[in-house]
């Protein structure tokens, strides 16, 4: 059942066996996980069924440059931020569970494979096919990456990432949500407070408030937070009255926090040879993009954090690109989310444009080209259910300019905190810390000369970039900031994490924890793939927990 809160009967919503607050990719999956075991399940939501945001008062807060402003790229609503996202998915790899000497403060309390036999099921949740991403394996006749480059086990170049439709989580789970005689889904309920039991270490009750203002109460057997990176935090400290947060027994809740950074720097000059660079589809009909990446062995051997290139479009904004598509999609940047401008412009903050006269130009000359873009924009973008994830046009030159996302080292100085400010729920607002430490610099930059060294001799191909500006365009990344990662991070014991390894928050028996806050290293991929496979792990956790281990 999905149903406005202060509509609610409150005969039989004051009590659950499990409430699990958010219900974006991890409050949505662990609910359908456990739709079927004949618990009482009540999510709430502090959104409407259409989601809204960067308008919401909740999400306002501050955060240090150049991390965006803590309002962007999150959604309020049933479905979360799946309204928003692109659909990139892609697993951790072995190596990001691992202790590295050269990582800081690396290391997953579970292996690997804890969460990679998760995979395959959170795939089918986000609609992006097999669990196998080689060209190899995924495509009919694959092509090399770039014809003539064999990486010899240093550079892996078989490696592709799949796109979901993008799946819209509130969409797709609504109609089995609202026929579930299991769960409950509460609309415009924020959660406003954890209560703990007095004399006891357990939540006694869950505080939210409906769109009328009333306060409201719901006990619960189990708690399952699933709000995100930043939201998660932020209620585990303004629940506690009386210290830094529930959970905080070692001052490390909210530290830790890791988006990963990226840029667009250099350009691949194929002198002929050709390259993967569009969108290809999987033999069972997946949109996917060829990446390139370092192997285990490499990234041991040279110190290097996880990282991977793409090859990449050019700078939207600036109309030497010389292409019609380009200048039509950059002039029309208004009826764009706000989120997704900046990647017009390869994430820089400042506006490239070398002014509109000559964006016009490009149209006029390159009118059959943009009829051609505007046919497929109607049929495979706007109208297909899987759409195709982005528009991908090359240089006029022929040239690729690479694109970089890395894992940031965990930083206990990255963190967020809390400010003296409240929104309108009374929850005090959030500030962001956040900043690329010197190593992480470092390590980026020793990243792009080793990959201009594999490609330059070993393939006809050459990968060029300005040696002197490479430090200075490394530090001033821009951090995803869809990426919240680490702040309610999973550890052995509560000296070295907010929750164990079944996401539970130490000494809180019935608090858990479902979201990338508890990833304790980030990895270089999108999080979304990996919050779905834990939430399912999760989710048979609880029903061991609860004695509905085969429901």
């Amino acid at each position: 059942m999905i149903v406005s809160a202060h509509l609610r009967r409150p005969d039989d919503m004051d009590s659950a066996d499990i409430c699990i607050v958010g219900a974006g990719a991890a409050g949505i999956t662990l609910a359908c996980e456990l739709d079927g075991s004949g618990l009482k399940i009540i999510v709430l939501e502090a959104g409407g069924l259409k989601p809204v945001g960067a308008e919401v008062d909740s999400y306002r807060g501050v955060a240090t440059a150049p991390h965006p402003d803590p309002a962007q790229y999150r959604r309020m609503g049933l479905g979360g931020t799946t309204s928003l996202w692109g659909g990139r998915c892609i697993p951790l790899n072995p190596l990001d569970f691992k202790r590295r000497a050269h990582i800081p403060n690396s290391g997953w309390p579970i292996a690997y494979e804890e969460v990679a036999k998760h995979y395959p099921r959170a795939l089918d949740y986000c609609d992006a096919g097999r669990f196998e991403f080689t060209a190899t394996g995924s495509l009919q006749a694959p092509t090399p990456t770039i014809a003539g480059f064999d990486g010899q086990g240093d550079v892996l170049t078989d490696l592709i990432e799949r796109y979901s439709l993008p799946t819209d989580f509130g969409r797709k789970f609504r109609d089995q949500l609202v026929r579930s005689r299991d769960v409950t889904v509460l609309l415009e309920a924020r959660c406003t407070r954890l209560e703990k039991a007095k004399g006891a270490d357990g939540i006694e009750f869950v505080e939210y408030m409906d769109k009328t203002r009333k306060v409201r109460r719901l006990s619960a057997r189990t708690v399952v937070l699933a709000s995100g990176g930043i939201e998660v935090p932020r209620l585990l400290m303004h629940s506690d009255r009386v210290g830094s947060g529930l959970g905080n027994h070692h001052d490390l809740l909210g530290r830790f926090y890791s988006c990963h950074f990226e840029t667009v720097y250099g350009r691949l000059i194929a002198r002929g040879a050709a390259v993967a660079f569009g969108f290809e589809k999987t033999s069972d009909g997946i949109y996917c993009r060829r990446r390139l990446q370092f192997s285990e062995e490499f990234m041991a051997r040279h110190e290097l954090p996880n990282m991977v290139f793409r090859l990449h479009f050019p700078d939207y904004s600036d109309p030497m690109h010389g292409s019609s598509v380009m200048s039509a999609i950059y002039l029309a940047k208004t009826v764009l989310p706000t989120e997704y401008r900046t990647i017009l412009r390869h994430n820089k903050g400042a506006d490239g444009s070398l002014g509109n006269l000559a964006h016009v130009r490009n149209l006029f000359t390159g009118l059959p080209q943009l009829c051609k873009f505007t046919g497929d924009w109607i049929f495979r973008i706007k109208l297909a259910k899987r759409r195709l994830p982005y528009t991908l046009v090359p240089n006029a030159d022929g040239s690729y300019p690479l694109e970089f996302n890395c894992e940031q080292t965990p930083e206990p100085s990255n963190r967020i905190t809390l400010t003296r400010d409240s929104d309108q729920h009374g929850i005090r607002r959030v500030h962001v810390n956040w900043r690329l430490c010197d190593t992480d610099i470092d390590s980026a930059c020793r990243g792009f000369r080793l990959l201009r060294e594999s490609i330059n001799g070993r393939s006809r191909s050459r990968f060029e970039f300005d040696d002197d500006k490479l430090r200075e365009d490394i530090a001033q990344s821009a951090p995803l900031g869809g990426h919240h990662i680490g702040t309610a991070r999973m550890g052995h014991s509560a000296r070295e994490g907010v929750v164990d390894k079944d996401c539970g928050v130490f000494d809180i028996p019935n608090l858990f924890i479902a979201s990338s806050a508890v990833f304790p290293t980030s990895g270089y991929a999108n999080p979304s793939l990996t919050i779905v496979a834990m939430a399912i792990r999760l989710a048979e956790h609880l029903k061991i927990r609860h004695g509905r281990p085969n429901s």
